[in-house]
């Protein structure tokens, strides 16, 4: 073979080798472009959680598995790649036409803060085809998550302890989402959802367009399941419930005893008495392998006993949070249960044996010496 076929040849090879190359990229991106939950190894999963300490930016994340334990996330939280929301949020960050979202949040990035009432944050993922996949994002980061303006964290969060959840779904569920949505009263900073997804979920047309809810008792208690069947249950609280998230809503809806982290004030005591009890974690505790404090934490969340189930809040326990919008998203799992029900094993006023007098204090406001 002379020298000169040889090279064309070689070139041939090497145009083929490219073409080749440029193929499976496309077809990897094709296959990417989904609306699923997304660990770290960019595995599509039925839901996670995630949990950033206070004053890092490492995190831990649990998620749906035969027996789900907490495990140190592969990469920081502010890293753009290879970190489960980092990839869950990839084609809400970046341009993807597959899929549509909807955001909102009480402070958006690149805006002032919107929403005075409602402490609600969040992503609706939707792909647009014919493929059956939507996700629900929620999270307590503000000034986070730019639509299309790639992944930036929040320097300034960082401080703070913040929780996230995803929740991968069926599109049938969308208005269950969509209305647990509307009655937290929301800001939404970013929305592509096409006329025709609209059209076919009438719920979600209402969140996008801004149909005021005038119906009593103003709240809102949806019940559906994940992609995997985890039971979940959504709690959306108007304004005008003027409902407490936690002794009203919680307790009575789930029929069982609570234990709640949140910041409280001293009129909003543990319920101690009656059918179903409502008790405050002790400060600081031991969660997901480090120790947190109240004051530094930004993540709320209840314990429900006997369920094997715990919710993701925004209200804090306060007498005042009553006229404030609130969200509580509750995941039935029992490994996830047992990680957070470790964490709330301190109640407020029993760490220490000499604490009974702190006790009566917390539950019925006792002042007495004992």
């Amino acid at each position: 073979m002379s020298e000169n076929r040889l090279l064309k040849y070689s070139k041939f090879i090497e145009i083929m080798y490219i073409a080749v190359i440029l193929i499976l990229i496309l077809l990897n991106c094709s296959t990417a472009q989904v609306a699923t939950c997304t660990d770290d190894a960019n595995n599509n999963v039925d839901w996670f959680l995630v949990y950033k300490p206070p004053n890092v930016v490492s995190s831990n994340i649990i998620k749906s598995a035969v027996n789900p334990v907490w495990a140190q996330s592969a990469r920081n939280v502010n890293d753009d790649n290879g970190h489960s929301i980092a990839r869950t949020l990839a084609h809400f960050t970046a341009n993807n036409g597959d899929i549509k979202v909807l955001a909102y949040s009480d402070d958006p990035p690149n805006l002032p803060p919107r929403n005075e009432k409602s402490k609600a944050k969040g992503v609706l993922l939707v792909h647009s085809g014919a493929d059956d996949e939507a996700a629900w994002f929620v999270h307590t980061v503000p000034k986070f998550l730019a639509h299309l303006g790639g992944y930036s964290w929040p320097a300034t969060e960082t401080a703070k302890g913040h929780m996230f959840l995803c929740l991968s779904l069926s599109k049938a569920n969308l208005n269950s989402v969509a209305k647990a949505i509307r009655y937290q009263e929301p800001y939404i900073y970013a929305n592509n959802l096409p006329a025709a997804l609209l059209n076919l979920h009438n719920e979600l047309s209402n969140l996008v367009t801004g149909v005021e809810v005038r119906v009593t008792p103003f709240l809102e208690h949806a019940k559906f399941t994940t992609k995997a069947a985890a039971n979940i249950e959504a709690f959306g609280k108007h304004t005008k419930s003027f409902a407490d998230m936690y002794a009203k809503v919680l307790k009575n809806k789930f029929a069982t005893n609570i234990r709640i982290w949140a910041p409280s004030d001293t009129r909003s005591k543990s319920i101690c008495k009656g059918q179903y009890q409502l008790r405050k974690i002790a400060s600081p505790m031991q969660f997901a392998g480090s120790q947190v404090s109240r004051e530094a934490d930004s993540a709320k969340w209840a314990v429900v006993d006997g369920k094997n189930t715990v919710c993701l809040t925004t209200n804090d326990y306060k007498v005042g949070e009553k006229k404030i919008p609130g969200a509580a998203v509750c995941l039935e799992n029992a490994g996830l249960y047992n990680a957070f029900s470790t964490a709330a094993e301190f109640l407020f006023g029993l760490q220490n044996i000499v604490t009974l007098k702190d006790t009566l204090l917390d539950c019925w406001g006792v002042s007495t010496p004992l």
